[in-house]
């Protein structure tokens, strides 16, 4: 892996992806049925897994908004066949046609399934914040593609860049079908651009990776990410009228969600910055960073831990240069 994202950096100028290892027995997306967590709201709780043959790169909770006239659909997936696959499960509950699709963030686990959908709805609207659209269009889509042929061993043959064409910023209020989606942007938290998408009526939340239900927060793509910055993000949302949220990763339920991502946050940065004031360089503080958060040893990604602290420390460090 790390030969390949070496690769990657070398080829393309832009935020390559790097993988942390996960032991979880893979899942397709087939095996996994959408549930319904709310009035509107069926999600797929997608595996913890890394992109690999079986799985065919499945690993994230592509989601569907059910409105009285359409879909609305959310971050379908990682390859054409996933969102396809996708609209089948939609299509067991509902013949409407797909009226929307919205990317939370550019990696590709999230939004190659945008080709699945476009190919039966070829005029829909694909959301996404305005700096995705433009890391997209400057070719980090095709590194994602690359990356993802490579580990799952060309399983998602056939799948090409389409990316999402509406620009948002943040603060948007929109009207879908009577349904009402209000959008959160922070600044730079899991990446420089991700979306939050409130469903008003359901009182749900769409959080993208920003929080993943026992998952190491900004552990697969750390170079991406303000630690700082998903705190932030996390603080703010809490504060607003949701109590359902819905991660990138793993299942979907109450305010525990995102206030175990915030508690891991907060006692990973005060950590990092506790043996950084002692004069520690980040590869000497693992072992004291890990006893202080022993309480999530079990989350995935927590063998990552080491190549986490160095991206805290790196951020602690331009703090205070």
């Amino acid at each position: 892996m790390n030969k390949l994202v070496t690769a990657v950096v070398m080829l393309c100028a832009v935020h390559a992806p790097v993988w942390a290892h996960d032991p979880q027995t893979p899942s397709s997306i087939e095996h996994i049925p959408l549930e319904r967590i709310s009035p509107h709201i069926y999600v797929v709780q997608g595996t913890q897994d890394l992109p690999n043959p079986v799985s065919r790169g499945f690993m994230n909770n592509p989601a569907a908004i059910l409105t009285d006239n359409g879909v609305i659909i959310v971050d379908p997936g990682s390859s054409a066949e996933i969102g396809k696959e996708l609209l089948k499960k939609v299509r067991a509950l509902s013949d409407k046609p797909v009226v929307a699709v919205f990317n939370t963030h550019v990696h590709g686990d999230h939004w190659l399934g945008n080709q699945g959908i476009r190919e039966l709805y070829p005029e829909v609207p694909i959301y996404a914040h305005e700096r995705m659209i433009e890391r997209v269009n400057t070719g980090e889509g095709a590194v994602w593609i690359k990356q993802f042929m490579e580990m799952t061993g060309n399983a998602i043959e056939g799948t090409r860049v389409v990316g999402p064409n509406v620009g948002l910023s943040g603060g948007e209020v929109l009207t879908l079908d009577g349904l009402t989606l209000r959008i959160h942007h922070t600044g730079r938290a899991h990446t420089d651009h991700d979306l939050m998408i409130e469903v008003v009526d359901d009182a749900g939340l769409f959080f993208g990776d920003i929080i993943a239900a026992r998952r190491v927060p900004n552990s697969d793509v750390p170079q991406d990410a303000s630690f700082k910055g998903s705190i932030t993000a996390i603080r703010t949302l809490l504060e607003g009228p949701s109590t359902l949220f819905i991660p990138g990763h793993g299942q979907s339920g109450g305010r525990e969600l995102p206030e175990a991502s915030l508690r891991f946050l907060e006692k990973l940065r005060a950590a990092v910055t506790k043996y950084y004031e002692q004069g520690l360089a980040d590869y000497e503080m693992k072992e004291q960073v890990s006893a202080e958060l022993a309480e999530f040893r079990d989350w995935h990604n927590f063998d990552e831990l080491g190549k986490v602290i160095s991206y805290v420390y790196q951020e602690i460090e331009a703090e205070n240069f």
